[in-house]
């Protein structure tokens, strides 16, 4: 029995490049492609779909939308994210979305093919550039926690200002001064290196100190 398979990329060359990987195999049929998110779409319809590889850069949506967009139909589709994207946005962003399996574009044919395969048995994987990537990013956020963990008084702060409180309702709430308030957003800031206090908020979520499902 072949599993059916939708490639989702904007650039012919990589989409030719893994159609003719993939049909080596007699097991695995590439039913459709598609460059566009709402050529996907259309797919799904269109085709019984046993595991999707997209990449992430689409010229009409986000591939991050679009994988919410498949999961909203299908919520146990298998999906593979094909991607040359390395920076700790897209990392952290890609771990977050809980897909299949990751492989970046800069590796190996045949880790593509061993993604297809663990996926196919329900298992997740990803490639061994990608595993790298991610604990060496994991190790630096180790070290940037260290240095920029907050005392317990600018936490308390910082959820305050994450729950979109005012510097004067902060400091009613603390029964704290103003101007002890804005000291210690200043110091979070500066610790965050962040470039107001909405970057703060989020790049306190990145690192783990605020609950991303509470904001």
């Amino acid at each position: 029995m072949q599993s059916n398979i939708l490639i989702v990329d904007d650039h012919p060359f990589i989409v030719e490049g893994l159609v003719h990987l993939i049909e080596s195999y007699p097991e695995l049929k590439v039913v459709a492609t598609a460059n566009t998110g709402g050529h996907v779409i259309e797919q799904m319809s269109e085709n019984e779909i046993d595991l999707y590889i997209l990449d992430i850069n689409l010229p009409d949506i986000s591939g991050f939308d679009l994988i919410e967009a498949i999961r909203k139909k299908d919520n146990s589709a298998p999906i593979i994210i094909h991607t040359m994207h390395e920076e700790i946005w897209y990392v952290n962003r890609m771990i977050a979305m809980g897909v299949n399996g990751i492989v970046l574009k800069s590796s190996a044919t045949s880790q593509m093919m061993e993604a297809i395969k663990k996926v196919l048995e329900g298992n997740v994987y990803t490639c061994e550039r990608f595993a790298k990537v991610k604990e060496k990013l994991q190790s630096q956020l180790d070290l940037n926690n260290r240095k920029t963990k907050p005392t317990r008084r600018e936490m308390q702060v910082l959820e305050l200002i994450a729950d979109g409180l005012n510097t004067c309702e902060i400091a009613d709430k603390l029964e704290i001064t103003e101007n002890t308030v804005e000291t210690f957003r200043k110091r979070l800031i500066q610790k965050f290196s962040a470039k107001n206090s909405i970057d703060l908020v989020v790049m306190a979520i990145e690192r783990g100190f605020l609950n991303k499902s509470t904001y």
